[in-house]
């Protein structure tokens, strides 16, 4: 694989020109440091969508686990939803608050006042604010993508309002994989390359719309590739996002068949839950791939992936609309 020159990637220093440093780890997944860019990895910014996978798979809470993928000190938030102060305001979590119009108020007719619990709830209202508008200050496609998984994290979306699919998540990891070559499996389906033992399934939301294509006895059974966006725990994941799914085994037995292919048609409600694993390499479009997933790119192209620069994602929700 090529090497990478030792630049900073758009996301780092736009998160540095913000104040808002990111985790250690995080910048050197994305800066594409060489111990990321191998054919088990991919490359760093694979990597980087595995890292928030971590996270994003994790219900949100009020604990304060998610900003360790900044580099900031959290001891000021700690002592700020402690305070008497907070209590008077309603300041029962520390999310979304910069959405909060009553406490705009009460900081602008506070904006003379040293007390250090106006001045932190400033800082962090600022920080919020930033942040959910930080996929804005960068112009590559990858950045904001990635970014806006990051946003979700710490500033979590409503469902119902974003129109999306809740997905329920999975407390326990399954024994499915995100290798680099997971991509092929799906890729080939396109192209009717399905081994005679598979199975193809199509998961679907509550109005029988195509949210995910699972493979059975296919490489790694219960993995899946996303056709539409969905949430989990409060994040938008986009549409060519590697899942596992588990679901009741008798489950299949009693469901519609697909309409040309060899598999079922499954409720995502009926489901036990899902995890999110990694984007793809469809998850960015053709034009921009192989600029987005570099060294996970070349690995795809030297092992032979078929069409992998070339599909999207809208033909495998194609496919899966014609199951229905």
């Amino acid at each position: 694989m090529t090497a990478k020159n030792h630049t900073h990637h758009e996301i780092v220093e736009t998160f540095d020109r913000l104040e808002m440093p990111l985790s250690d780890t995080l910048i050197e997944m994305l800066n594409e440091d060489y111990t990321h860019r191998t054919e088990r990895r991919g490359c760093g910014y694979t990597q980087a969508t595995r890292a928030l996978a971590t996270n994003i798979n994790l219900a949100r809470t009020d604990e304060l686990d998610d900003l360790k993928l900044f580099n900031r000190a959290n001891q000021g938030l700690r002592s700020l939803l402690l305070h008497p102060q907070a209590q008077s305001l309603g300041l029962k979590q520390w999310r979304n608050l910069d959405l909060r119009k009553d406490l705009a108020t009460h900081l602008q007719q506070n904006s003379a006042a040293e007390d250090s619990f106006w001045c932190t709830l400033a800082q962090e209202v600022a920080f919020q604010h930033r942040l959910r508008n930080s996929e804005y200050e960068v112009s590559l496609e990858e950045s904001r993508v990635w970014i806006r998984l990051l946003s979700d994290i710490i500033l979590p979306r409503d469902a119902n309002a974003e129109g999306l699919f809740a997905l329920n998540a999975l407390t326990e990891k399954p024994k499915v994989g995100s290798c680099t070559m997971a991509e092929k499996f799906f890729l080939e389906m396109l192209y009717g390359t399905i081994p005679r033992k598979g199975f193809v399934n199509i998961i679907v939301d509550d109005q029988q719309r195509p949210l995910m294509i699972e493979k059975v006895n296919i490489g790694d059974s219960h993995s899946c590739i996303s056709v539409a966006p969905v949430m989990m725990n409060g994040v938008r994941i986009p549409a060519a996002s590697l899942f596992a799914v588990e679901y009741p085994e008798d489950l299949t037995d009693t469901l519609t068949t697909c309409k040309h292919l060899r598999g079922r048609v499954i409720p995502a409600s009926a489901c036990i839950g899902f995890r999110f694993l990694r984007l793809t390499t469809l998850s960015i479009s053709v034009a921009h791939r192989a600029r987005a997933f570099s060294s996970h790119f070349e690995w795809q192209t030297a092992n032979g992936l078929f069409s992998h620069h070339t599909t999207d994602i809208r033909q495998l929700l194609a496919l899966a609309s014609k199951q229905l």
